[in-house]
């Protein structure tokens, strides 16, 4: 869940029922909290919805659960920004820039997952790639990795660019395990991370921070090898895990 939009809600929610009267339902909220069973006036919930529309540029029905709501304008705004706004900047990059190229290619992969591909353009240059993103429409399939891992498929590398890298490290874990069940024996996974540096254009993407500890921590969790670790530009960390069974 994005912290930061569910931290915004709960702000303005909590300006909203400021009154007295509303102190156990104010200090009873949380993020089952089913939003159109507040005692709301007309002009308070317009004033709140508006509010938090005003902040986001997005309109919401705040219908459901600050959970709901949360995730429901989480996906909305990266809608926006990772469809839109964000632009790559592929070339800034030593290790997964354009040189990774030559890197996947000489493993002769069968089957690549570009896991977050934006607008996919190592398609043409790495060997048998599929690429894939929930927000921009150049990806081959426009999907997340968790409905994506269903398939019946398994990849000799998957590479993920900055895309594992938002709201929490349950969400973090759950991406990463999916793209554990699609690599194959042997297979190799590389990946570019923010060590929780905020987009400029994106003030309101929850960034996840990424340390060399976590890195270990998840090879261990996941039975998976650590073979690279390097700093990368722009501040970046680069790591590459292998796959023994």
């Amino acid at each position: 869940m994005n912290s930061k939009i569910f931290q915004l809600i709960m702000k303005n929610l909590e300006e909203s029922l400021n009154l007295p009267k509303y102190d156990e339902i104010r200090n009873n909220l949380n993020q089952d909290t089913i939003v159109q069973d507040l005692p709301w006036t007309p002009a308070r919930y317009e004033k709140f919805k508006v509010k938090i529309e005003q902040t986001l540029d997005l309109s919401c029905e705040f219908i459901g659960s600050i959970k709901e709501i949360t995730n429901d304008l989480d996906i909305r705004y990266s809608n926006r920004f990772f469809g839109q706004i964000w632009k790559p900047h592929t070339e800034d990059y030593s290790y997964t820039g354009w040189n990774l190229v030559e890197e996947v290619n000489k493993l002769n992969p069968k089957k690549v997952l570009d896991v977050g591909c934006g607008y996919n353009q190592f398609k043409d240059r790495i060997k048998n790639l599929t690429g894939i993103d929930p927000y921009n429409n150049c990806a081959d399939y426009q999907v997340d990795i968790l409905e994506f891992a269903a398939v019946k498929e398994s990849f000799d590398v998957i590479i993920a660019l900055g895309s594992i890298n938002f709201n929490s490290r349950e969400d973090i874990e759950l991406r990463l395990a999916n793209c554990v069940k699609l690599l194959s024996p042997k297979g190799k996974m590389f990946f570019r991370v923010n060590p929780g540096i905020q987009h400029i254009k994106g003030p309101w993407v929850d960034v996840f921070a990424w340390s060399f500890e976590l890195v270990h921590d998840f090879a261990k969790k996941f039975n998976l090898t650590l073979e690279t670790f390097k700093k990368e530009a722009n501040g970046r960390l680069y790591f590459v895990y292998s796959k023994s069974t």
